[in-house]
């Protein structure tokens, strides 16, 4: 190499960003700026994301509730007219069923708003309601058997005045004054799960009707509580209906 080369880049000057130390600083002001602003971004979308959760939980729970209320009103007002069928033909035992009614309205004002109770109360009550609507209907012609006893032996919870809705649709459609009748109720435990089924006769005159609202509103009530992890089959045959039910139970 020629001579000097060697001298001259040891004597070069090193290497200055150009614009001297305010760019330096502008650009480490504009950095500093860029992570403050992006943790305030991530503190605000943390919170807001909790809020969304938050909103979305109120919202399913108002769901829940509008649907437990939709099916309230239905249920006593035919609890309300068995009553009115036993005034004049036994008044002592419509006194009776008043008392029962008022129980079980005391159930449901206090214990429906809740997300779970215990599965004995809510036996209680289905048996009470079973008791209740078998009284207007003559047993040489309707069977109706309720065997269930297993939730009033468990400490577990399930979701309040559920179970109901299916029994209702039972009585509601599957019972006929002119024809012989049956209502077979079933429910057991395994596996901190509960199987509950419900058969019963179907007729002519009021296929069409089986159903309904109320099966709807189960639907979206169990979508909501338990997403998928239940299983609610129908079978719609000729002379018989039957809904099986399969739902977590909580320890």
């Amino acid at each position: 190499p020629p001579k000097g080369t060697n001298k001259e880049h040891r004597d070069r000057p090193p290497f200055m960003f150009p614009g001297g130390p305010e760019i330096i600083s502008t650009i480490m002001a504009i950095l500093l700026l860029g992570m403050n602003l992006g943790v305030k971004l991530y503190f605000f979308s943390t919170k807001r994301e909790k809020e969304m959760l938050l909103l979305e939980q109120q919202n399913l729970n108002s769901q829940l509730e509008y649907l437990k209320y939709q099916i309230n009103p239905h249920f006593f007002m035919n609890t309300l007219n068995n009553i009115h069928a036993l005034v004049d033909i036994d008044p002592e035992l419509a006194k009776k069923t008043v008392i029962q009614l008022s129980k079980m309205m005391r159930y449901v004002l206090y214990e429906g708003n809740k997300k779970f109770v215990p599965m004995e109360n809510e036996y209680v009550f289905l048996e009470n309601y079973v008791k209740l609507m078998s009284l207007r209907y003559n047993p040489e012609k309707i069977e109706i058997i309720n065997d269930t006893t297993c939730m009033a032996e468990s400490n577990l919870m399930i979701p309040p005045l559920l179970i109901i809705n299916f029994i209702e649709n039972a009585f509601k459609h599957g019972i006929s004054y002119q024809n012989a009748s049956f209502i077979h109720i079933h429910a057991k435990i395994e596996n901190d799960r509960l199987f509950f089924d419900c058969i019963n006769s179907k007729h002519n005159e009021k296929a069409e009707e089986h159903g309904g609202v109320g099966l709807a509103n189960a639907y979206k009530r169990l979508s909501l509580l338990f997403e998928k992890n239940y299983q609610l089959d129908v079978s719609d045959k000729e002379h018989e209906y039957a809904v099986k039910l399969n739902i977590p139970v909580i320890r």
